[in-house]
């Protein structure tokens, strides 16, 4: 398991802002979010940006289910896709992610990291771009991480924002951006 279930601690809407800001999503983006818990992040991404595939993962069957009736609540056009896979983030596949989002304690980090480090290394060994060209001529597509609260060991991050949460105004929490080639 990734993170510790004793209290489980959803993103605030402002580190979600902080995401958005630094992976730039296009249209042709994939965002993964592992532990996706009760889906404001995937909610909020698909309602501010012009992103629209999204992938949910979360291991807890009850979490899932309420994740996946707040996304029918939405009721988002047909062009926005928000899946929820009740399963452990350890085993899912995410190959075709363009950004992955982890709200994870460093231990959970730890365990994830080898696994985003294969899919760079398959898209190597296929000899598929890990940078894309982008649909119609647009920029490419990098292989983004973004990470709240806790860096990703022995990686040197892209750039980073810091957020307040209002049950801490002093505080100023990171947002740190990977991007893997």
């Amino acid at each position: 398991m990734l993170a510790p279930r004793k209290k489980l601690w959803s993103t605030p809407i402002s580190a979600v802002d902080a995401v958005a800001s630094l992976s730039e999503l296009t249209p042709s983006d994939r965002v993964y979010d592992l532990g996706c818990g009760d889906c404001r992040v995937l909610i909020h991404l698909a309602k501010t940006t012009q992103c629209k595939y999204f992938v949910g993962v979360e291991i807890d069957a009850d979490r899932a289910e309420e994740a996946q009736k707040k996304v029918v609540e939405e009721n988002f056009c047909p062009s926005i896709h928000i899946e929820i896979r009740c399963e452990n983030a350890l085993e899912t596949c995410f190959d075709d992610a363009t950004v992955v989002f982890l709200y994870l304690v460093p231990r959970g980090l730890t365990l994830i990291q080898p696994l985003l480090m294969k899919v760079v290394e398959k898209r190597r060994k296929e000899g598929r771009d890990i940078v894309p060209s982008g649909k119609n001529g647009s920029s490419p597509t990098i292989f983004r991480v973004v990470t709240y609260m806790s860096q990703l060991k022995g990686e040197q991050y892209k750039k980073m924002l810091r957020c307040s949460v209002d049950h801490q105004p002093l505080a100023a929490w990171p947002v740190y951006l990977y991007h893997f080639a």
